[in-house]
């Protein structure tokens, strides 16, 4: 049966699972779990990239990446083969390490990348291996928590997920705690009311009511009006950036807002 073609896109949130052949383990201790993050930190170098969340368990592991418009199928081979070198390598063996292709999903939501984010971090939980999920090292939750732990090489970008929550990093990493770890009343947080709905169907509204006003704030900063900002390449090529990056609109839809740029105008700026 031929193989189905992977969904892709551009400029794209994805969720990656990889798992050990044969359901074998792809970590046996600490040292290659450190490794993989080392290669993981070259990979992202090399391709410039965001990681946004991470879980290594010892037969599979979960990613979200933000691929910054390099194409993810390169990003995943890189990494899958220079880890699975270093592991036959040092455990003497040969063969597949990795269960067929990496499975992925792209995130388009950020409801759902918020809740995704705590599936990840509440793995270790789930599995039993911790009772919190912030005693667990081999995940980026403890950097979501505290920002100066457990991200040697500066894996990690939190700000997108923290963002969801508050615009103060203090609060949002107190609240993102609680989100995960259910540790008060209140534990089913939702992204700010300006930034998601949690009908769907008022959800592209508010989105681009809030995209309008961070245009407007962005502008303003500049000290400059939004149709002035529209009209400096420079600071309308910033605002492109920052909305992409910001929020989940279509490149069409970011286009519309700053000067009625096609999609490609769009996506060309992106990769510069």
């Amino acid at each position: 049966m031929p193989r189905v073609a992977r969904l892709k896109g551009e400029f794209t949130t994805y969720h990656i699972i990889l798992r050990g052949n044969e359901k074998k383990n792809i970590f046996l201790d600490s040292m290659d779990k450190q490794k993989f993050l080392e290669i993981l930190g070259k990979v992202r170098k090399k391709y410039n990239f965001h990681i946004y969340a991470y879980c290594l368990m010892d037969n599979h592991l979960h990613l979200i990446i933000y691929d910054n418009g390099n194409d993810i199928s390169s990003i995943m081979k890189s990494l899958n083969v220079s880890y699975a070198m270093y592991f036959n390598r040092r455990h003497k063996r040969v063969g597949h390490l990795f269960q067929d292709r990496f499975k992925s999903e792209i995130v388009d939501d950020d409801t759902y990348l918020l809740e995704l984010s705590k599936y990840i971090h509440n793995n270790p939980v789930k599995a039993g291996m911790v009772t919190d999920a912030l005693k667990y090292k081999w995940s980026s939750f403890a950097h979501y928590v505290d920002g100066n732990s457990n991200d040697k090489g500066g894996l990690l970008s939190t700000s997108k997920i923290l963002g969801l929550l508050s615009n103060k990093q203090s609060v949002a990493q107190k609240e993102y705690y609680q989100y995960v770890t259910n540790k008060e009343e209140n534990t089913e947080l939702t992204p700010r009311n300006d930034f998601i709905s949690a009908e769907e169907e008022n959800r592209n509204e508010l989105l681009l009511t809030y995209a309008k006003e961070k245009i407007s704030s962005i502008a303003r900063n500049k000290g400059l009006t939004v149709e002035e900002l529209i009209n400096n390449k420079k600071d309308r090529d910033d605002a492109i950036k920052e909305l992409r990056e910001n929020t989940s609109l279509k490149l069409k839809e970011i286009g519309e807002l700053l000067g009625g740029l096609s999609e490609s105008q769009v996506s060309r700026i992106l990769r510069q």
